[in-house]
């Protein structure tokens, strides 16, 4: 009874197992012919895009795909999440003057203004009594209240961020940036001579008070070197760049020059002296110092500002 029992049971999980085999081959026999069917599709599928990246290889999608991550490389090389979040706040506004300067009347002046450009070779020279007449024009005069709204806006814009900027703390930040936080000792130039006439520009003998120090640098409340005697080459570079400028060979002349004649008379060379001094004529010399050059030069020299400056 007992084997019987037995049996029955292991003729049983035989059947079970078989029937667990035969789903298994079932099921491997649809997943052959699903792969046989959709093979051909692959490969057609395949195929069709190949033939569509292909297309936009040509078409310059991919080359235009990289230059933006060019962009995008840069903006987060250059820009912290901050300017990003602030960006983004000012999302709107820019969004909103986007729209207002891209409405078809906004646009249309603008394409009439471009067109009048285009043609301004062609147009007659007016002189005052040609303003005079045209000024009785009524859509001359329209344009003219426009533009002195226009500009009564920007003067007031210009004015509210300027106030609301500390010109020192911009000059000190400007100085700080392109000086560096490490500085290098600063080897000592020789020593202007002693003697030195009344009401020239204070020598190396006597530093100007200190009204600030960057890295170290001492500068003076006019945003001379403090002590000219201090004054390096490579501090020298530094300082041009915080006045936006690139030390080049003809400026280097003009520097050295400046530098030289202060050692020799004890005072800062204006223009004209400089002029005499190098050679290079006054026209050339606002060319490459265009925002005050005579006391650009003598800042970038490390020298007191010429006498007679403001």
């Amino acid at each position: 009874m007992n084997s019987d029992t037995t049996q029955l049971a292991l003729l049983d999980r035989i059947d079970a197992l078989q029937t667990q085999v035969a789903y298994l081959v079932e099921r491997q026999r649809k997943q052959e012919e699903l792969l046989a069917e959709m093979t051909p599709i692959l490969r057609e599928a395949l195929g069709v895009a190949t033939v569509r990246l292909d297309a936009l290889e040509k078409q310059g999608w991919f080359a235009f795909g990289r230059e933006l991550g060019e962009i995008a490389h840069k903006v987060v090389a250059h820009y912290s999440p901050d300017d990003v979040r602030q960006l983004g706040d000012a999302t709107i506004a820019i969004l909103d003057t986007v729209r207002a300067l891209t409405q078809p009347a906004v646009l249309h002046i603008a394409a009439q203004a471009g067109g009048v450009l285009q043609k301004a070779d062609s147009v007659e020279p007016v002189g005052m009594f040609g303003l005079m007449r045209a000024s009785g024009d009524h859509d001359v005069q329209k344009g003219m209240a426009v533009m002195l709204e226009l500009l009564r806006h920007v003067g007031r814009g210009a004015q509210a961020l300027a106030q609301s900027q500390d010109p020192a703390a911009l000059r000190k930040a400007r100085l700080a940036a392109a000086l560096g936080p490490k500085r290098r000792p600063l080897v000592a130039a020789p020593s202007a001579p002693k003697v030195q006439p009344a009401g020239c520009a204070t020598g190396p003998s006597a530093p100007a008070p200190a009204a600030m120090v960057v890295n170290g640098v001492a500068f003076a409340a006019d945003g001379h070197l403090a002590d000219p005697t201090v004054w390096t080459r490579e501090l020298a570079e530094k300082l041009a760049v915080s006045l936006g400028l690139q030390l080049d060979d003809v400026r280097w002349q003009l520097v050295d020059a400046a530098r030289a004649d202060w050692g020799q008379t004890g005072q800062s060379p204006n223009i004209r002296r400089l002029t005499q001094v190098t050679g290079v004529a006054t026209k050339d010399i606002y060319a490459l110092f265009p925002k005050a050059p005579g006391r650009t030069i003598c800042k970038v020299a490390g020298i007191p500002k010429p006498a007679g400056c403001l």
